[in-house]
């Protein structure tokens, strides 16, 4: 079983894919951010350094699946939002065979059980970003989150009728500090999948 969430950069992917790891007692996948070598050069000039800072993320999200296949899987991070980001920034023409050939292996790979959608209004994105404070993200506008969060949205369009997709108002939760919220959540992903439940922290707050 492999889980996937999708959305925009501060839309809360990462503390939520934690807690549903904890909860079914699976892995949890990150995405490399803080080792990305690519990442801050990206922010100063996306133009220039899209095709790296793409392809690293790609990579290793490649990696980690053929490296865990679907035993039980939570990734912060999908395809989906990968192919977002290289929509919005210029591709070469000598660049674009080598992202189309990345992805032909990466669909080869096999597509998640379920992907979580998650959307939230751009002012709210902006305002958890500025509140976790990562310098290479200082240079983000609203612009950007507008037109990152359509191009997120086309994406999970373009699957979703090969691969389980439920959308979540992710600006209707705080999955940082809410267990409410939190359980709220992982409910709606649970009737979604058929998989028996794993003690966690959160269990007992979980309507059945």
């Amino acid at each position: 079983m492999r889980i996937e969430l999708c959305g925009p950069l501060g839309v809360g992917k990462t503390t939520l894919a934690e807690k549903i790891a904890r909860y079914y007692g699976w892995q949890h996948v990150t995405e490399p951010v803080e080792t990305h070598p690519f990442l801050s050069d990206f922010y100063d000039a996306p133009s220039e350094y899209g095709f790296e800072k793409n392809l690293f993320f790609l990579l290793d999200y490649l990696h980690q699946i053929k490296r865990l296949g679907n035993s039980g899987c939570v990734f912060d991070h999908s395809a989906v939002v990968h192919r977002a980001y290289a929509s919005r920034h210029a591709v070469g023409s000598y660049e674009r065979p080598v992202f189309y050939s990345l992805d032909r292996v990466i669909e080869a790979a096999g597509a998640p059980d379920l992907l979580v959608n998650l959307v939230c209004p751009p002012e709210e994105i902006m305002r958890r970003i500025m509140q976790r404070g990562r310098t290479f993200e200082s240079k983000v506008d609203i612009r950007y989150v507008e037109a990152l969060s359509a191009a997120v949205q086309k994406e999970v369009q373009a699957v979703s009728h090969y691969i389980p997709v439920i959308d979540i108002d992710a600006g209707a939760y705080n999955f940082e500090s809410s267990e409410e919220d939190t359980a709220e959540v992982i409910r709606q992903i649970k009737s979604r999948l058929s998989v028996p439940d794993v003690m966690s922290h959160v269990r007992g707050k979980i309507p059945a």
